[in-house]
């Protein structure tokens, strides 16, 4: 037992109040002279007071050990999911019977247990259920039902629940086939919570039902489907997947790609037909089409039912990707012959690979050689067949005359162009008098020609190191937006030198030429040169080695400026003003699962409207709508989330802009919640996570068990010895309770009310 004081302001703060309180306790009304025994009285009563005053302020604390009676309980958690019907445990029963046989052969032991502990069973599925019991003479047995029906197996959060009950634990048993099927929000990971049981000293005794490979049925699904959700019109997409194939062994399995068509009919696109070489088979699919048409399309990876299979739901998988109008189809030249120190070669492969990256851009490379003769591309280098090309190094002798003027005619009509720098690039290819070099924003000297076989020129050719600058023009171009904000000059002074480049003089740039980066020297040389021809825009860049860019870990940079390059040359450099847009976090969204999405306008800049509002609805698959609740996002943007998809099927999102009482735009977009059988589309078992939970609590007693190991482990709970009683400690105050308030109250006002009938007030 200890007393303790907790005084209010610190004991400084009482001693001073406690040395007021006191000296005031002397003063005696002058005008009155009051007997002995009732001034004694009065001062009596001020002095308790002053006394209670001080009691409060210390806050007195008596501290004591108790010893209390505890209730024990013993917990078990059944598995109520339907994967539990799955004929695959003991002695080709199902699980749920092989389960309700172990708990009625361990019914004696359960009871027995019960005299000390109390048995409590609960059943799991999305939720938890406490189970009556049956009282059977001396037998304890939980009341099951004759087959399991959840829709899910949510373990963790099963366990989760424990955690949040007032009872003490002296142990958990859970009984199970040890794979988690939950969706959100009942998927909390079993591992965390089991380390929670750990660290509260609860053993988890786990029991494991069925086969890892799951039942003996015959069972084909597709899985992990892949597919970009922006494709481009006259690009190949590629659709990747895996047949997952149990019990169809040497048997041929008919996968097939279906894609909508504009009457909004699937339609078979592409097919093949794998052969599983094993009993339980994961096979990687990768089926190709060329959409033709922009629009919004379903696309379905499907395996085709054999006879006899049961479970059929896992067979398809779908999304939904957007077509737009083309993608940008980018001509790569290159030249074979290189010469001298610089490895032009490297900057094309580095270049081409991260285009690649990008599902809208369409690299076609092409490798010029020299000889037997020139090359005749004129009946490719047509209008409207390429947006870019891209002249890496490529000499005037490499193509013939025809070619050279079907590409200079297709620029001025709408193509971008752009030249790198090499050996064998601009004056030095021999570009002054052909009518590709006329379309470049700067002028070609009279005698810049390289010959092959020759020395590298060095007046025409600068040596390394060249620090690429960017100019303030430059800085404002869209090419050059390498990273945001106040850290787009920081990353371009932390960019790797070039390894030389070709001779620019600003002397001979040409009227409408714009230099948007240049060197670092007092001389000031272009470097990157942007122009127009015609309808084309052409760009100049002397520099062929912004590879070492990505060798140094300038990945984003290295990819941000090409692409943009592209962007900019194809024309695509920003997007179509005065449009509603629908952006869709995933076009795929399990049941029960959340739905992120943004919609937003792009505003023109020269609009000067009121306040957007925006009406966004959503279409579920049997034609009922719903008013989906938005917020601001960002400037013109709204978000909103949905998380109660409960049916399967195609949904639809509308978003409606209006500016007051005028439309402005709309815009619409699919996604599918797919008919998923989370419980019977994988059944295997799991014991694998079943021993890990246990063994996350083996300091507290927790082990992995096999089914018919039940009775055994109940005999050994109840030999043990079961603590009934906890030493609490225990606090008692009396300051702050209700009779001492009364006590004080009383005192004041006695006090108060012999002053007024003594005549003293």
């Amino acid at each position: 037992m200890q007393l303790e004081f907790h005084p209010v302001g610190g004991p400084w703060l009482v001693a001073i109040a406690a040395t007021v309180l006191f000296a005031l306790l002397g003063l005696a009304p002058r005008h009155v002279k009051l007997p002995w025994g009732r001034a004694l009285m009065l001062r009596t009563l001020r002095l308790l007071a002053v006394v209670l005053v001080l009691l409060a302020m210390l806050r007195p604390t008596l501290k004591y050990t108790e010893t209390r009676s505890v209730e024990t309980t013993l917990l078990v958690l059944v598995d109520a999911s339907r994967s539990m019907q799955v004929v695959d445990s003991l002695g080709g029963s199902s699980r749920w019977d092989s389960l309700k046989q172990m708990l009625s052969d361990a019914s004696i032991d359960f009871a027995q247990l019960a005299e000390k502990s109390k048995v409590k069973f609960v059943e799991f599925t999305d939720t938890t259920r406490p189970l009556s019991q049956l009282l059977a003479g001396d037998e304890v047995v939980p009341k099951l039902d004759e087959l399991p029906a959840g829709d899910q197996s949510a373990i963790g959060a099963a366990l989760a629940d424990v955690l949040d009950s007032d009872e003490r634990l002296v142990g958990v048993l859970l009984l199970s086939d040890g794979t988690q099927r939950a969706i959100t929000p009942r998927d909390a990971v079993p591992q965390l919570v089991a380390r929670q049981l750990a660290a509260e000293q609860v053993p988890l005794y786990t029991f494991t039902f069925g086969q890892p490979g799951g039942s003996e049925r015959a069972d084909l699904a597709i899985e992990d489907m892949v597919v970009s959700d922006t494709l481009f019109a006259g690009a190949p997409a590629n659709v990747n997947g895996q047949l997952r194939s149990d019990g169809y062994l040497n048997q041929p399995v008919q996968v097939q790609l279906e894609w909508e068509t504009d009457e909004g009919e699937m339609e078979v696109v592409a097919a093949k037909q794998p052969t599983p070489l094993e009993a339980s088979a994961r096979i990687p699919l990768s089926l190709a089409h060329t959409p033709r048409t922009s629009g919004e399309y379903k696309v379905t990876l499907r395996a085709v039912s054999p006879a006899g299979e049961l479970v059929t739901t896992n067979n398809v998988a779908s999304t939904f990707v957007t077509v737009r109008d083309g993608g940008i189809k980018i001509l790569f030249l290159s030249g074979a012959k290189q010469i001298g120190g610089r490895a032009g070669g490297r900057e094309q492969r580095f270049v081409r690979d991260t285009l690649a990256t990008s599902p809208d851009m369409l690299v076609t490379h092409r490798v010029v050689d020299y000889a037997p003769a020139e090359i005749d591309l004129q009946s490719e280098l047509v209008p409207g067949r390429w947006d870019v090309v891209v002249l890496d190094d490529v000499d005037t002798l490499g193509l013939n005359a025809a070619s050279w003027r079907a590409m200079a005619e297709m620029v001025k009509q709408g193509t971008g162009l752009v030249m790198l720098g090499g050996h064998h690039s601009f004056g030095p290819g021999g570009f002054r008098t052909n009518p590709v070099g006329d379309l470049l924003p700067i002028e070609i000297g009279i005698a810049e020609r390289q010959q092959f076989g020759e020395a590298i020129r060095d007046d025409v050719q600068l040596p390394s190191p060249v620090v690429m600058v960017p100019t303030q023009l430059g800085l404002a171009h869209p090419v050059l937006q390498i990273a945001k904000g106040d850290e787009l000059s920081t990353t371009w002074q932390s960019l790797p030198p070039l390894d030389g480049a070709n001779v620019f003089s600003p002397t001979t740039l040409k009227p409408n030429a714009v230099v948007l980066t240049q060197t670092e020297d007092s001389r000031s040389r272009p470097l990157l040169v942007a122009g127009q021809s015609g309808n084309g825009r052409v760009m100049a860049f002397a520099g062929d080695s912004t590879w070492r860019w990505q060798m140094q870990g300038k990945v984003d940079p290295f990819r941000r400026f090409w692409r943009q390059l592209m962007l900019w040359l194809a024309k695509k450099d920003s997007r179509e003003q005065g449009q509603a847009y629908i952006e869709l976090a995933t076009r795929r969204v399990s049941r029960g699962g959340l739905l992120e999405l943004e919609v937003g306008f792009d505003r023109p800049e020269t609009e000067q409207t009121s306040d957007l509002t925006f009406d966004v609805t959503m279409t579920s698959p049997d034609g009922t709508t719903e008013s989906l609740v938005t917020t601001t996002a960002g400037v013109d943007r709204r978000a909103a989330n949905y998380a109660a998809l409960g049916k399967p099927g195609d949904y639809s999102v509308e978003v409606k802009v209006s500016a007051g009482e005028t439309e402005l735009d709309s815009a619409r977009a699919r996604f599918l919640v797919p008919d998923e059988d989370l419980e019977l589309d994988r059944p295997a078992a799991d014991p694998g996570l079943m021993a890990q939970l246990a063994a996350t609590t083996a300091a507290a007693g927790g082990r992995a068990l096999a089914p018919e190991e039940l009775s055994g482990l109940i005999r050994e709970l109840a030999d043990q010895p079961v603590e009934t009683t906890e030493d609490v400690l225990a606090r008692v105050t009396y300051w702050d309770k209700w009779p001492f308030f009364l006590t004080f109250v009383a005192v004041v006002a006695t006090e108060w009310w012999l002053r007024k009938r003594w005549g003293l007030v």
